[in-house]
């Protein structure tokens, strides 16, 4: 199992770009689709009841709590919006909130209070051990979790949940590192931990138990084209959480320099505005790259092999939509009240335009300030 230390080291390097300017970002040509579920509002309630879980004894920042408690079911609503069985929803929606309060406690010391070794062990702990009993709120959690999740998993899927799980805590492992060292990435180096580090492989794994698959022995007869499959899905993950919470990371957090935004400027020799518009770029040829793909494997199946592998590859896109969805909803990166309810969904004022670099809330406006 993999480990990690505290990570107290050197702040962050100096902002290369001043608060209060920004740069344009444009509206998004996409392929990719998804959609709310129908008991979005719902779900969110549930959460607030899980806040309070949350907080039992530990004397956190309740305001900050609440606003991953919040988020978390909203992205699950949309990367899972087919998800028709409560009890697995249910297990969906604690699930992703877990992955969502470890990446804050990860970035952030408001939950971790220093003790970020402690949380990621026992959350690792949690998954490979099924009789443990963590002392911190978010091993505590996860542990109940996924001991209900797991009377609905087949061994197969598990399995595979326990591997991509430690595989997280490795990428992990490696980025607390690297902030703690004061250590930049190249892209290539940054992609490469980013595809353990961002739980892709649990995005994907969401999606099969959400819908009641299992695909685990068409991988093992084909780890190939699954290869190819998350390879093209792991991209547009990476490029749409990049492009945007780079705002959020750059004026309310410490770690911008671990992003494709900063890294095109201080690596590639780009403008802030041209590596934002390479990003925003390689969005839409991710998820073009991804439909394509989608295409041509489908025909090469018929019959009830080509309904299951259809029904896999389509959730994969709802995954990935509904990440990319999220993110223009989402309070974590724009700040609390931004998008407001409309029926079963959220709505954003706003999605392209020039966005101003402040801190607390995303700012779009039609050009830049006199």
């Amino acid at each position: 199992m993999t480990t990690v230390g505290e990570h107290h080291g050197p702040p962050a390097p100096a902002r290369p770009f001043p608060l209060g300017s920004g740069y344009f970002q444009r509206e998004l040509d996409l392929s990719l689709s998804t959609y709310w579920h129908p008991d979005t509002m719902e779900w969110e309630a549930r959460s607030n009841a899980w806040a309070a879980e949350l907080l039992a004894g530990t004397g956190r920042n309740r305001e900050v709590l609440e606003v991953c408690a919040r988020d978390a079911p909203l992205w699950a609503c949309l990367c899972y919006p087919a998800t028709a069985d409560t009890a697995r929803m249910t297990d969906v929606a604690r699930m992703s909130l877990a992955y969502f309060l470890i990446d804050d406690c990860i970035y952030t010391d408001f939950l971790s209070g220093g003790r970020i070794g402690e949380l990621i062990r026992e959350f690792a702990e949690a998954v490979a051990d099924p009789d443990a009993r963590p002392a911190t709120f978010l091993g505590r959690f996860l542990a109940t979790t996924w001991r209900d999740m797991t009377a609905r998993m087949t061994p197969g899927l598990r399995a595979r949940w326990i591997a991509a799980t430690d595989e997280y805590m490795r990428g992990t492992a490696t980025e607390v590192a690297s902030r703690a060292e004061g250590r930049a990435f190249t892209a290539e180096e940054y992609q490469h931990v980013r595809d353990e580090s961002m739980a892709a492989g649990i995005v994907h794994l969401l999606g099969e138990h959400s819908v009641g698959l299992d695909m685990t022995d068409d991988i093992e007869a084909d780890p190939e084209l699954f290869d190819r499959v998350w390879r093209a899905a792991n991209d547009q993950l990476l490029y749409v959480n990049d492009l945007y919470s780079f705002r959020k990371e750059y004026c309310d957090g410490g770690d911008f320099q671990h992003s494709l935004v900063h890294t095109g400027v201080v690596a590639d020799g780009l403008t802030l505005q041209e590596s934002v518009d390479r990003l925003c770029g390689l969005v839409e040829e991710s998820e073009r790259r991804y439909a394509q793909l989608c295409r041509e494997i489908l025909k090469e199946y018929d019959g009830a092999a080509h309904e299951r592998m259809r029904a896999y590859l389509t959730q994969v896109e709802r995954g990935l939509a509904g990440s990319r969805d999220y993110a223009l909803v989402a309070s974590r990166y724009h700040g609390r009240g931004f998008a407001t309810a409309r029926g079963n969904r959220y709505v954003a004022p706003r999605t392209s335009g020039w966005l101003v670099l402040q801190p607390g809330r995303s700012v779009f406006l039609d050009g830049p300030q006199k």
